[in-house]
């Protein structure tokens, strides 16, 4: 028997598990790599974290935050609306008229609230609203732009808050905070980096986030729109309406997929990875982490006929 032949028998646990190891770390830096290039904003350099506070549980409290803008307008149901921000939570309730309303909230503990200004730019019927933090670049543009560079050092958190009609579109992220839908009847667009993202709504949702869960509540779709919901730290909570027709995948690297809907399996049978047809199929409905499970339940709120999708 050769040396090498010999080292092997005796070492090939440890190998192989080592390999494995490096194997995963590999893999979670490559999904966070990705799921950051999806996160439709730039900021980088500049910002101190530490002075930032990493916990906005309280976004809702209001005894921390102060009202320093408030913007009203129309905005057609086929159009978006953006809201951009880099520190600080993004909260979206329904409106109680036609009009949307975004407030935004300024907190601070030793800064100028002067070192962040809110921007508005319209543009042919769509709306795009940024946080913008004192920098050596700091762009707010149309069709969600926003970008930082080289950031001043402060304290400065921002809240967002959006009271939203039925089907007008939103697309909101932030990078230091976590995201809370309401209620909404829109399709929506969230990303954020470091937060959780807990959504309640009727529509289509695209969710994504790198250190937090996803919590997704749909009480019914539209015709065929796709939900996506991915994250890298964190598990997957699905609620979605009954009579769904859909295409499923969904992939965990540390945890487990489970469903209680009824599904026709399409391939091989893993607990980390399902791939299977809801009802008759159609829609994408794709869900991934890497660190966290995935369960995939029924919504069990009772919804009128018209309100679910057609079969």
């Amino acid at each position: 028997m050769s040396r090498l032949h010999q080292f092997w028998i005796g070492w090939r646990k440890e190998i192989v598990r080592g390999g494995l190891i490096f194997a995963a770390v590999l893999g979670i830096g490559l999904a966070a790599t990705r799921m950051w290039g999806r996160i439709p904003f730039n900021v980088a350099n500049g910002f101190n974290w530490d002075d930032f506070g990493s916990s906005f549980e309280g976004g809702r409290d209001d005894r921390n935050w102060h009202e320093s803008f408030r913007w009203a307008g129309t905005i057609a149901p086929t159009q978006w609306i953006w809201i951009r921000n880099t520190n600080g939570p993004v909260l979206v309730e329904p409106s109680e008229g036609d009009s949307v309303v975004v407030v935004a909230d300024k907190r601070y503990r030793r800064s100028n609230p002067n070192g962040v200004e809110i921007r508005v730019v319209e543009h042919n019927g769509t709306v795009t609203i940024c946080a913008l933090w004192r920098a050596d670049q700091a762009e707010c543009g149309e069709n969600g732009e926003y970008r930082l560079k080289n950031t001043k050092r402060n304290d400065l958190a921002v809240r967002f808050r959006v009271m939203l009609p039925k089907g007008v579109k939103l697309d909101a992220s932030t990078v230091n905070g976590p995201m809370e839908v309401d209620g909404t009847a829109s399709a929506l667009a969230l990303a954020t980096v470091n937060g959780g993202i807990e959504a309640n709504a009727s529509g289509p949702i695209w969710a994504t986030t790198v250190n937090g869960s996803i919590h997704a509540t749909i009480a019914s779709l539209g015709c065929c729109e796709a939900v996506e919901l991915k994250t890298v730290n964190g598990g997957i909570h699905a609620e979605l309406p009954a009579h769904l027709n859909a295409d499923l995948e969904a992939s965990t690297v540390s945890g487990r997929v489970s469903t209680d809907l009824p599904i026709q399996l399409v391939g091989r049978v893993s607990p980390r990875q399902i791939k299977a047809r809801i009802g008759k199929g159609g829609r994408r409905l794709a869900m991934s982490t890497v660190n966290g499970s995935i369960e995939i339940t029924q919504h069990d709120h009772e919804t009128t006929q018209h309100d679910h999708e057609r079969p």
